[in-house]
């Protein structure tokens, strides 16, 4: 029952001697069920509603908890009690395990399933593999959970299709970049375009640039831009997220971003390489607020765009890491929903509404503001910065009272943990938007329409993050307040927030049982001489106080700690692949 067409309505029209037959039972059933799912399909859209964490149960298993979720075509996916499953039994994993020899990342997916069930003897049926005329007295509702190596592509079905774009322009040697545009652009105002940069394989550090081309926008008043990353200036990670600012255009208009085909230039270490790509984005200028815009593209879509859509994209339930030697595995680590796949209902939103509502609440003094549970990909930190610059939008609502306060929501700064100076300014007033105020307010003639409100920032030296909040002056009836901030560091205090990091030499070695093996710890680059070795798995074998491994007589990827005995922050593991022979 996987019809996308729910079209035309047809419901029985009961009459006293009407013949009923299979075919009009089947449609009172399909009239239901396509009605309910409609509603479920416009009203909800797709992804969890409750449930559902992934978390894992040992090395080789993970638990799906019990939950409900609606798939694309507004089909119910229900899990009545946890369900338990060793990764290796799942559909995906043979094929993950052919693809990559060593370690990678597989993604949890669930899709609606239904089986026939409850068989029973039935004369006019066709017969058995026993020669017994059977035929099936249910439809049963479930699922299937299955691994999948692939990303989706784009963000189509997604919630964030309506405002942004998304496509991979590269995916190649392990490396892959996806951009993000915005579908709208407020005229004669900057815009924030992203690169998402994925890397899944250990290498050493690349490089990459290419140029795309503007129509309705500018980047430093030229139509062409090129977007550039080097590695070497970031904090390492799996994931960076990189912004460019463009100027859109002075009037309303259909723009597009298109990526130069000829243009991209990969370099990994010392290697560089020309590679075809190609990406072609499509944005609208326009005059009022990007949710007005938004709203009306809802509301003129062709109704077949709607409730017709073609996409049948699973649900992405978790991100698994894992790292295998064979048919010998270990799961690394699990990140759930990384697509962010869920349904905010109406009871959760009401509540919160609610909450924002009484007086004295936190929610209310944040600006009302959602964020989502699910944590956003790490992005990383560049070294070298010295200052990081944005801007910030609170809400005020229906407007603010002289002396009422409200804040904006958690901004990561960039720089890093520690000490920064954070500078905040007020943009314009209802009569020239242009100028922004930074300071006291009462040093300038008063300006008819001025947004008098005064300024401060809450900063978070651990996490690298702040609040910026503001009291009215006077009463406001606007509907929102424009901020504009710039973060800066002194270069004695950046180097001073770089934590030091352990590791451990070799990397994943792989040896023969019984064979030895010396791990050396190393502090940065520097030897690192007081340090707790251990084993962490009982039959894993064992290792001396000077690092020397002895592999157990069983093969198979066994954890081995180590700590500093000076400090006790400073520990890092690694895992050891012992095989029966050396041919892996």
């Amino acid at each position: 029952m996987k019809e996308q067409n729910y079209f035309p309505f047809e419901r029985n029209r009961y009459f006293y001697g009407k013949l009923l037959s299979v075919e009009d039972f089947q449609r009172e059933q399909s009239y239901m069920n396509h009605k309910r799912r409609l509603l479920n399909r416009l009203l909800y859209g797709s992804g969890i509603l409750c449930g559902m964490q992934v978390i894992e149960a040992d090395q080789e298993s993970i638990s799906v908890e019990m939950g409900v979720a609606l798939d694309g075509y507004g089909r119910e996916i229900v899990l009545e009690q946890p369900v338990l499953k060793r990764l290796s039994v799942l559909d995906g994993f043979q094929e993950h395990c052919v693809e990559n020899e060593n370690s990678g990342t597989l993604y949890l997916c669930i899709e609606y399933k239904e089986e026939e069930t409850e068989p029973v003897h039935c004369i006019g049926a066709s017969r058995n593999e026993e020669g017994k005329p059977l035929e099936f007295n249910a439809w049963k509702e479930g699922c299937h959970l299955f691994l999948s190596s692939e990303e989706p592509e784009g963000n189509e079905g997604f919630s964030n299709q309506l405002y942004e774009e998304i496509h991979t322009v590269f995916s190649e040697a392990g490396i892959r970049i996806r951009q993000v545009v915005p579908r709208f652009l407020q005229r004669n105002q900057e815009a924030v375009i992203r690169l998402l940069v994925d890397k899944s394989e250990k290498k050493e550090a690349f490089s990459f640039q290419f140029e795309v081309e503007l129509t309705g926008a500018a980047a430093q008043g030229g139509s062409r831009m090129t977007l550039e990353f080097r590695e070497e200036d970031w904090e390492p990670a799996d994931s960076y997220q990189v912004e460019y600012h463009i100027q859109a255009g002075s009037r309303e208009m259909e723009g597009s971003l298109r990526v130069i085909p000829d243009s991209f230039l990969l370099k990994v270490g010392e290697h560089k390489q020309m590679y075809p790509v190609a990406g072609q984005f499509r944005f609208q200028v326009i005059t009022g607020s990007r949710e007005q815009a938004l709203w009306n593209a809802m509301c003129q879509a062709a109704p077949e765009d709607i409730l017709h859509a073609g996409w049948q994209s699973p649900l992405y339930l978790a991100k698994i890491t894992v790292i295998q030697a064979g048919d010998t595995y270990v799961i690394e680590g699990i990140e759930n929903l990384p697509y962010q796949q869920f349904v905010w209902n109406n009871r959760l939103l009401g509540s919160i509404r609610q909450m924002h509502m009484e007086p004295g609440m936190e929610g209310e003094q944040m600006g009302g503001k959602l964020q989502s549970p699910v944590q956003p990909v790490h992005t990383g930190t560049v070294f070298h910065k010295s200052y990081t610059y944005g801007a910030e939008e609170i809400s005020l609502g229906i407007g603010g009272e002289a002396g009422q306060c409200f804040f904006s929501k958690e901004i990561i700064h960039g720089l890093g943990p520690g000490r920064v100076f954070i500078h905040v300014g007020v943009e314009g007033s209802l009569k020239n938007k242009g100028e922004i105020l930074y300071g006291a307010r009462d040093i300038f003639p008063k300006e008819p329409g001025q947004i008098k409100v005064e300024t401060a920032v809450k900063l978070n030296q651990e996490q690298g993050s702040f609040f910026i909040g503001i009291r009215c002056l006077e009463a406001l009836h606007e509907e929102r307040v424009l901020l504009h901030w710039m973060a800066v560091r002194g270069q004695e205090e950046a180097y001073e927030a770089q934590k030091p990091v352990l590791n451990i030499r070799p990397n994943l070695p792989r040896i023969h049982i019984r064979e030895t093996l010396y791990l050396e710890a190393l502090l940065g680059d520097e030897p690192l001489s007081m340090v707790r070795w251990e084993v962490r798995d009982a039959a894993g074998g064992s290792i001396n106080e000077a690092g020397l491994y002895t592999a157990p007589n069983q093969s198979g990827i066994y954890e081995i700690r180590a700590y500093s005995m000076e400090d006790t922050d400073l520990q890092a593991s690694v895992y050891v692949i012992v095989g029966e022979d050396r041919t892996w």
